[in-house]
């Protein structure tokens, strides 16, 4: 064979091989895809029947502390950003950055598994409740404190170390969710007329909230009822039961006038009338008449939004929502921010007229 011929066929061979390279490349890059996609289709058809794919929160990073600058505002007897707080289980009180304070507010007064919305309403709602108790009149059990840690007189407030207790594992997320809610709010109040309203608030609603005359003495224009109708969160219902002897010696008890009989509760036992938003505007004892919300106390209840019902041997409360039903539902928060409302919707929306500004540079 003559040179020229061998040298075609090798100019030949390395053709087809240079060829080849690029076509083997892309076999391969193909074949590994559909390795992968039939990995995934595996894993997914092997899920236990009915259970989700959930995608896993990754916690937000921890903000980097803050100090708000004090300045005077345009509020009775509040001239800066730091408070007094009594701790009646140590007996002091403690000069707090009013934002510092709040973490431990909003710690106590929402579980911080809520959306992140529904906790920046809580934190604003909560900065608002502690300017107004300290333009109002201070704290009551401490004349030199502005608001107290005490939840039966102001707000619940959870310690650092009551916050590591209660969520154990879970402490990182949580915190720096309640630090992303006040930090992100901070300095922002609600104001009707230009001053700092009472920004009260609630657990759950029962799917309306209430007029604040009917629960307390004044009608304020800020606190009407407003529909509440998605709720998510803990306590929505609840069910007391006393035995019958048991109900009336807890009533006549309380109310000496309404002289109950365990046997003719048929007749002495009534609702006689119910508001719009559903909760019992008065009730028959006996001899007795009282209001839902005396009932409430009186009974033990979660809510004054309650039916009734009588067996042979029992007296069975059932009720909706949680707690006096004024201002904000907090699970009606939850439930809005879910549906994707940010803090200011769900803030207007319980508070009505209101506007959201802020009393200080941060």
């Amino acid at each position: 064979m003559s040179k020229q011929k061998k040298r075609r066929r090798s100019h030949k061979r390395q053709t087809v091989y240079t060829l080849q390279w690029p076509l083997l490349l892309g076999a391969l890059v193909l074949l590994l895809s559909l390795v992968l996609l039939a990995v995934s289709v595996i894993k997914a058809c092997t899920l236990p029947t009915g259970e989700a794919v959930t995608e896993v929160q990754e916690p937000i990073l921890a903000l980097p502390t803050r100090s708000p600058i004090p300045v005077e505002v345009d509020f009775e007897k509040v001239h800066s950003t730091r408070i007094k707080v009594f701790f009646p289980d140590e007996g002091e009180v403690r000069d707090m950055l009013l934002e510092e304070y709040l973490m431990g507010v909003v710690a106590g007064e929402m579980p911080a598994s809520y959306g992140l919305e529904a906790v920046k309403a809580q934190a604003v709602a909560a900065r608002t409740y502690s300017l107004y108790a300290i333009q109002k009149s201070g704290c009551a059990t401490n004349p030199n404190a502005d608001i107290c840690t005490s939840s039966s007189c102001c707000q619940t407030y959870n310690s650092d170390s009551k916050q590591r207790s209660k969520w154990g594992d879970n402490y990182p997320y949580y915190h720096s969710v309640i630090a992303k809610a006040v930090m992100d709010t901070a300095g922002e109040v609600m104001l009707y007329d230009g001053k700092v309203i009472d920004a009260m608030y609630h657990g759950a609603s029962g799917g309306w909230t209430e007029d604040s005359e009917n629960v307390y003495k004044n009608a304020i224009p800020y606190l009407r009822s407003v529909p509440s109708p998605h709720e998510i969160g803990s306590r929505q219902t609840g069910t007391v039961t006393y035995g019958r002897e048991e109900f009336a010696q807890r009533t006549n008890n309380s109310r000496p006038n309404a002289q109950v009989e365990a046997d003719k509760l048929e007749q002495q036992l009534k609702i006689l009338s119910v508001y719009p938003s559903g909760r019992v505007k008065e009730l028959q004892l006996g001899s007795d008449i009282i209001s839902g919300n005396t009932a409430r106390k009186v009974f033990g209840l979660d809510s004054a939004m309650f039916t009734l019902e009588l067996t042979n041997t029992q007296v069975i409360f059932s009720t909706k929502g949680f707690g006096h039903g004024v201002g904000m539902s907090q699970a009606g928060a939850n439930g809005m921010a879910a549906d994707g409302a940010d803090y200011r919707d769900i803030l207007t929306h319980y508070y009505t007229g209101v506007t959201i500004e802020r009393i200080g540079e941060y």
